[in-house]
Formats: structure tokens, C-alpha cells, sequence
């Protein structure tokens, strides 16, 4: 190191002991502690996955208590756990329940994850039943596969996971499944629809799927099936079959984005959502089309917006309400039934909440339902026919909800080239804001920030900050429900550009509409985490400070090294969304932009992440030693993507809280906008 950079770096943290003493006695920073609520809003949820049986005769859910989950079935009327029907895996057996689901009247449907306690728990695939009319709870599914019949019998081996097809609700000892076996390395081989009897565990094949990476639906007694196989990253091939043909028979879509939801109970027509045109705010559009020739009829056009979600009878198979999210929750019922006025209702009673069915009784007497926010976790309650009242079950984490945390406002707005965005910004509970924090989400194609209680945006909110997270071009679509595929499709091969302004801008339009502070910041994870490192190079004269977290730095080095190389499809989609031209990839990699960086910036990342690999952490904080920047790292043994343990995600955001307090001393680079 040079002499000269010697001086600079001694003036770099001169600089930074001085924001410290300034900040520690500036009347104006509200916040320069962490939080106190900062403990609580890092604890996992204490119940979930509360479901009524379909007799309506029992609940069950999971709780979790001294960081073990504990699946629970209460009997409905008196509230009570069921003697000798509750499940929880000592922690030297490494495994805990992560979710379940009812089958039957008598057969509740468990999986598990496996946690070792020194990495992040990872689900394997497992399967159990606990039946409630015989002392049995047995894995049906190992993670090593199983013989065609019982285990114990012998049979042709099988392999792979597994996922629920149809319930066959009128069939109660059969279930459809779905197995994608692992006998290839690049995991694209060609699923086998099974159909597997509750009573003995016994698997008797159906047929094969339609294709490589096929997925499957069938119609309610599982006669007729409909399925899609990946062509390219953007198009698919539809097919349907019934019981008794052949071959899989080829199915005309004339659309480029084309998502079932249901096929129709005759197996005739399948409903959909699309878009009819290429604008990338197109609508999102509900249809019904006939498999066999193609011909559709448009059911129901919902605009562009996010979180679509379509529902049927459970039996019946008839389509009856959609849920969507605006400016806030919105309900469209096509049938009125039961569910649906019900649901309605709630969501009368709980206007600006989330409220959504978690399950309905076969006799549509008992209704589960979940209701919450983006400041409440949640709180679930079961309407009975037999008080035609909602009784209070359980919250997801009471502690948080008495917090009293605010909720989302939405945000639309113009980019510059035209295009409609739409963000949330939440700000903090009292005080003016010490300055905006943009936050940005991973992915970045398929997810979205959505109107759901999001942890970490709370906690950037109690330190202070207004937090605005912005569902720029590349998010959501690609089946998630959200703004349609022409708005995903529109941020491919701009992960480093027009995706990038699209945040700005809506940050601009924050501070120029809101007392958010002058100074903006950015932050986020996975993708969030490069965006907000290749923000301090596109957009130098704007941010100024910088939270990335488990980011990449270099496009060649992510492609090379992250934990999707080698899967079917992968090089498709890589080249796809993120671009072949070497040039332009350099461009967008800030490991070699660090000249352009002007403002201070905070690197963390677990040390056994294989998705964005520690590898390129490390060499970008090699290549940051040779500069100027002013910058700080942290890394934390066994995480992976993104911190899991609730003591390293402690320390991180004491971390972050500090490394902000220093920001919040320096003069903000742009103070003007603020001001517009």
C-alpha cells in the first residue's frame, strides 16, 4: 500500500470516529441503540399451520416451543390435545415437524426437516401418517425412496420427492401422488403419477408424467389430468390425459404465459391465468378453455395487480372467489357459497388485513381462517355453523402483535420511460425518520414484496428509518400470482440497469411525497444484496450507504460456482435473465466498478452459502483492501443464505444498526430531492 493511501485510509476511520462522536450526542438521531422490541421480532412463530379436520371433528396445528416444533391435534369442541396424538422429535434424533396436512376424517399428513443444530434445518422429503383411530404414526416416504409396494415387501425400487396431486375426496383411502425421481444428476427426469392407498402404503402407478420437469393436475376423482412441460425458461407445452388413453395428448395455448389453476371436474376444460396482450402492465386475466381445442372464454380481467389467488370447491371442483392485492386486499365472488360469504365477511370486519381460508370441514360447517398484516403476524379463529360465530384459536406470535407495529402504505408510481411501479413504505412508529432506507427484495424473478408482515423491514423501521421496498420490473410473475409475466419478463438481462433505476425512482418519489429524511440508503438480501452493491456504482451520486447482505459481486463467478449449476434448465434461464454479453456482465459485476463507488458500504455473508457462494464475498473484500472505499465485513460461520440462527441475525443487525448511526452523521450526498 502506498504512502497516499495510507493517509487516506487513516483520514477513512478518523472520518468514521468522528460520525460516532457526533452521533452519540446529536440530539436529532431518535435512534442509536438497537430496538428493544429487536429480540421479539426475531423469534419464530409460536403456532402455525392451524387446520379443521374434514369431519370437523379435530384441529390440529404446530407449535413452537423452546425451539422445537410440536404438532398438536386438539379435539374441536373442548379445545383439548387428543391423548397420545401429539408429535415431537427429541433434538438428538435431528429432525422436527415442519408442516401437515389432513388426508382424511382419521389421517393427518406430517413432513419433517432435519436439523443437526450446527446448520440451517433442511427438508428432505420424508413423509409421515398419524392416524387417529389406531395407535400408528408411520413413514409412509424416506428420503431414500421406497419399494412400489410396502416397504417391507419387497418390489421395484423408487426414488425421488414427492407432492399431492389430488386428495381424491371421493375415494377415502386413495390419494394421487406425484414422485420426481433422482436418477438423474441434473434432477430433469420425467415424474410418475402414483396412486397410493392410505390403508396399506401400498403404490400402484398411474402412468408417467408428460414430459421432463413435468407438472400435474387432475380433476377431483383423479380421471382426467392436464399438465405443462418447461420447454425454455419462457414457454411451456400443455398436455392432458384421461385414465385409459394411451399417450399424453398435445394441447394448443396461443398464450406465453399460461397458468392452471383447475381442471373441471369432466375433465373438459381447464381454468387459467394469462395475459392477452404484451404491454408489461397488461392485465392479469382469468380463463376458462377447453383442452381439447384450445377455445377459451375470459372469466374475469383483475388489472395489474399482485398476490392473485384462485379458489374452487374443494368437491365440486366449481370456481367461487378470487383474492388479489391492490392498494390493499380485495375479494371477487363468481359463486356464493358458505366459504365465500364467510370469507367476505371477515374481510369487511378486518378491512386492510389479509384474510384467507387455511380449510373448510366437508361440511362446510367448520371454516378456518387466518387473518394479518404487514404489522401483525397473525391471529387465526374457526367460524362454526353450530353458533354461526368465529371462535379465536391461536396468533402466530402474540408477543409481536403487541407490538403494535404500523402497516404498509402503498405506493404507485411512473417510471421514467412510462412504465407503472407500485412499492410499500412503512414507516416507523414515532419520531420522523432518520433518513429512507430502500429496500429491495431477492430473487429477482418470481418474488415480490407483498402485503405481509416482513421481519426485517420491522426492524429497520424501530431503528428509525422509513423503509420503502419497491416491486420493480423483473418481479413477481412466472406463476407467483403477481403483476403477470410481461412485468417479470420485462427485467431480464437488466439486473444491473433499468431494474436499478426503477428503484430509484420510486425512492425519489418517496422523498419528494413523504418526510422520509434526506438521506436514502439501500438495502437487501440475495439479489438485494447485489442490487444494493451495484446501486453504489450506477447510482454513486445517490445512495449514501449500503447494507448488503449475502449478495454476488461478479456475474462469471455466480454462473461458475452457485448451487443451481448443472440442474436442467439452469443454463437456459441464466442466460435468459441475466445476459451472455460479456461486456455488458462486466459492466453490471461491481468487482469491477469499485472505482465508482463513493459512499460507505457493509458486506455480510454466512460462510457455507452456496447459492450466492461465500467465495465471492471474499474476493470482493480482497479487491475492496485496494481502494479507497469505505467499507466493513462480517462473516458468520455455518449460514448459509441469508442468516438462519436468531443469535448471528442479533448480532447482524447490531451490527447494522451501528454502521447506519455512522451514516446518519455524514452530510447526505443529495439533500435537495428531499426538498423538491
Amino acid at each position: 500500500m502506498s504512502k497516499k493511501q495510507d493517509i487516506a485510509r487513516v483520514g477513512k476511520y478518523l472520518w468514521l470516529i468522528i460520525s460516532l462522536i457526533i452521533v452519540s450526542l446529536s440530539s436529532s438521531v431518535a435512534f442509536t441503540k438497537v430496538p428493544d422490541s429487536l429480540d421479539t421480532l426475531l423469534k419464530r412463530a409460536e403456532y402455525r399451520n392451524v387446520n379443521i379436520s374434514p369431519s370437523g371433528q379435530y384441529i390440529s396445528l404446530i407449535n413452537r416451543v423452546d425451539d422445537r416444533n410440536t404438532l398438536i391435534v386438539l379435539d374441536r369442541e373442548t379445545m383439548k390435545p387428543i391423548s397420545k396424538k401429539s408429535v415431537r422429535y427429541e433434538e438428538k434424533t435431528n429432525m422436527d415437524v415442519i408442516g401437515s396436512q389432513w388426508l382424511t376424517d382419521d389421517i393427518l399428513y406430517y413432513t419433517v426437516e432435519f436439523d443437526d443444530g450446527k446448520y440451517r434445518p433442511y427438508q428432505t422429503n420424508d413423509v409421515f401418517l398419524l392416524h387417529m383411530n389406531k395407535n400408528i404414526n408411520e413413514r409412509v416416504w424416506h428420503w431414500m425412496g421406497r419399494s412400489e409396494k410396502l416397504m417391507r415387501s419387497g418390489g421395484k425400487k423408487i426414488q425421488g420427492s414427492i407432492s399431492i396431486v389430488s386428495l381424491l375426496p371421493k375415494d377415502d383411502d386413495k390419494i394421487l401422488l406425484s414422485v420426481y425421481p433422482w436418477n438423474r444428476k441434473d434432477g430433469g427426469a420425467r415424474p410418475t403419477i402414483y396412486k397410493m392407498s392410505l390403508s396399506t402404503g401400498d403404490f400402484s402407478k398411474v402412468f408417467p408424467g408428460a414430459g421432463r420437469q413435468a407438472s400435474a393436475l387432475s380433476n377431483s376423482d383423479g380421471t382426467s389430468f392436464f399438465a405443462q412441460v418447461p420447454i425454455t425458461t419462457v414457454l411451456n407445452d400443455a398436455y392432458y390425459r384421461n385414465v385409459g388413453d394411451d399417450s399424453w395428448t398435445k394441447v394448443a395455448t396461443p398464450f406465453s404465459s399460461f397458468y392452471p389453476q383447475k381442471l373441471s371436474n369432466d375433465g373438459k376444460y381447464i381454468y387459467a391465468l394469462t395475459q392477452l396482450d404484451e404491454d408489461i402492465n397488461a392485465s392479469q386475466v382469468l380463463i376458462k378453455m377447453a383442452v381439447e381445442t384450445g377455445d377459451y372464454d375470459v372469466i374475469h380481467d383483475f388489472g395489474f395487480v399482485s398476490e392473485l389467488s384462485i379458489s374452487f370447491s374443494a368437491e365440486g371442483g366449481e370456481l367461487e372467489y378470487a383474492t388479489w392485492v391492490d392498494d390493499k386486499p380485495e375479494i371477487k365472488i363468481f359463486n356464493e357459497s358458505k366459504e365465500s360469504s364467510i370469507l367476505a365477511g371477515f374481510m369487511k370486519s378486518f378491512e386492510g388485513f389479509n384474510v384467507s381460508v387455511t380449510s373448510i370441514d366437508d361440511n362446510n360447517e367448520n371454516i378456518m381462517l387466518y387473518v394479518g398484516s404487514p404489522g401483525i403476524l397473525g391471529e387465526y379463529y374457526i367460524w362454526e355453523q353450530t353458533t354461526k360465530q368465529a371462535r379465536y384459536i391461536a396468533s402466530v406470535h402474540e408477543a409481536v402483535d403487541q407490538l403494535e407495529l404500523g402497516s404498509f402504505k402503498s405506493v404507485k408510481y411512473m417510471a421514467s420511460d412510462g412504465v407503472k411501479l407500485q412499492g410499500w413504505l412503512l414507516m416507523p412508529r414515532s419520531g420522523k425518520p432518520k433518513g429512507l432506507i430502500n429496500y429491495i427484495h431477492g430473487g429477482p424473478h418470481g418474488p415480490t414484496i407483498p402485503y405481509d408482515y416482513n421481519s426485517r423491514m420491522q426492524i429497520m423501521a424501530e431503528m428509525g428509518y422509513a423503509v420503502f421496498a419497491p416491486n420493480f420490473r423483473g418481479s413477481g410473475g412466472m406463476g407467483s400470482g403477481s403483476f403477470g409475466d410481461n412485468f417479470t419478463r420485462a427485467g431480464f438481462t437488466k439486473w444491473g440497469t433499468r431494474m436499478l433505476d426503477d428503484m430509484r425512482e420510486g425512492a425519489e418519489f418517496v422523498q419528494a411525497n413523504y418526510e422520509v429524511g434526506e438521506r436514502v440508503y439501500t438495502m437487501g438480501g440475495s439479489y438485494g444484496g447485489y442490487s444494493s452493491a451495484q446501486n453504489m456504482v450506477r447510482h454513486n451520486d445517490y445512495y449514501d450507504c449500503s447494507v448488503i447482505i449475502a449478495g454476488f459481486f461478479e456475474f462469471d463467478q455466480l454462473k461458475n460456482k452457485w448451487d443451481g449449476r448443472g440442474m436442467a434448465g439452469t443454463s437456459d434461464y441464466v442466460s435468459t435473465v441475466m445476459g451472455t454479453d460479456p461486456i455488458e456482465l462486466t459492466a453490471q459485476s461491481p468487482i469491477h466498478n469499485l472505482d465508482k463507488i463513493k459512499s460507505p458500504i457493509m458486506i455480510i455473508h454466512g460462510k457455507v452459502d452456496r447459492r450466492t457462494p461465500f467465495d465471492g464475498a471474499k474476493r470482493f473484500v480482497a479487491a475492496l483492501k485496494k481502494t479507497d472505499v469505505d467499507f466493513e465485513y462480517h462473516w458468520y460461520d455455518h449460514e448459509g443464505h441469508g442468516l438462519y440462527f436468531n443469535k448471528n441475525s442479533s448480532d447482524q443487525f447490531k451490527k447494522v444498526n451501528r454502521f447506519l448511526n455512522s451514516c446518519d452523521a455524514r452530510p447526505p450526498l443529495n439533500p435537495k430531492v428531499a426538498s423538491r
